[in-house]
């Protein structure tokens, strides 16, 4: 398996996972949304993590959507796997054969449900690092995982731990540590403040938009490189409005839709994820018609 480096300024698509009509894995429909996003200009994968419903999944699949996403990507662009789970156990038998299948990285959130201590999930972290000879980007989430990864966690001076993927609205924390490690990438989690992050020091994203529309982000990218912070925000504007209809709705639910409305029947979310309304559907084929000239 070919492997490559993961890119400190990549466009990152949080894949989602597509279900055929029984529920089931779709492993043709997964293969044709990911050469559909190459051709977007999708710069990596990230598979299994929020958007992919990775705790949803079992292990097995989690497992096969990392071996199908490699193989589809051949080489092409960095592939991440997302290994966080609630034992070190399955995060850590998820890690290794995410390095044996060829992934350029693993991401984990940190264990949840257990009141955990600071000390105890550090060692989570450690412990998969210990298992296994890549790096490990951490996955800070707090809205979903109630914890938070700021800069005087010590466990972010582990020279393995290479980035963070930090999916939170707090830019302080993600410019404080971007200040104290400044050899660590910072990776914008929330689509909806990507020139935002920018601006604090972020300089790949991973986004579950970049599903549905990853020329806007590239558009907002290229605007604010330049200079030219005006277009910048007008286009993030743009995402935003999107990004709205979505959220009222349900994102990862939504994204999926969006998808189907491209083309691409990736099924709906598992439950207990509810089904769309016919107004939410609606409203998210408006949301689309409205950045159809991007798309």
């Amino acid at each position: 398996m070919v492997k490559t480096e993961f890119l400190r300024s990549g466009l990152y698509s949080a894949l989602i996972t597509p279900y055929d009509k029984s529920g089931e894995l779709d492993t043709a429909m997964l293969c044709k949304i990911i050469k559909h996003q190459l051709d977007k200009g999708v710069e990596g994968f990230y598979c299994c993590g929020s958007s992919g419903e990775g705790l949803l999944l079992s292990n097995d699949e989690r497992k096969k959507i990392a071996e199908i996403v490699l193989s589809e990507v051949s080489g092409q662009v960095p592939v991440v796997a997302h290994i966080g789970a609630l034992s070190t156990r399955n995060a850590v038998d998820l890690a290794q054969h995410a390095e044996k299948a060829g992934v350029c990285a693993v991401s984990a959130i940190p264990p949840i449900y257990y009141h955990y201590s600071q000390d105890e999930i550090n060692r989570y972290y450690i412990d998969i690092l210990k298992a296994i000879g890549i790096d490990l980007i951490v996955y800070n989430i707090p809205q979903f995982t109630g914890i938070s990864f700021t800069a005087e966690n010590p466990l972010l001076k582990n020279g393995r731990i290479s980035g963070i993927k930090h999916t939170s609205m707090n830019l302080y924390d993600l410019e404080r540590i971007g200040k104290a490690y400044p050899e660590k990438t910072l990776i914008n989690g929330f689509d909806e403040i990507y020139v935002s992050a920018l601006a604090a020091g972020a300089t790949a994203t991973i986004g579950t938009m970049a599903n549905v529309c990853p020329k806007l982000h590239l558009k907002i990218r290229r605007a604010f490189l330049a200079g030219k912070n005006e277009e910048a925000y007008a286009l993030q504007r743009r995402l935003n409005d999107v990004i709205q209809v979505f959220v009222n709705a349900s994102v990862f639910p939504a994204t999926k839709y969006a998808l189907f409305l491209q083309g691409f029947d990736v099924g709906q979310c598992r439950k207990p994820f509810a089904a769309l309304t016919v107004k939410q559907k609606q409203h998210i084929s408006s949301a689309m018609d409205a950045i159809a000239d991007i798309l």
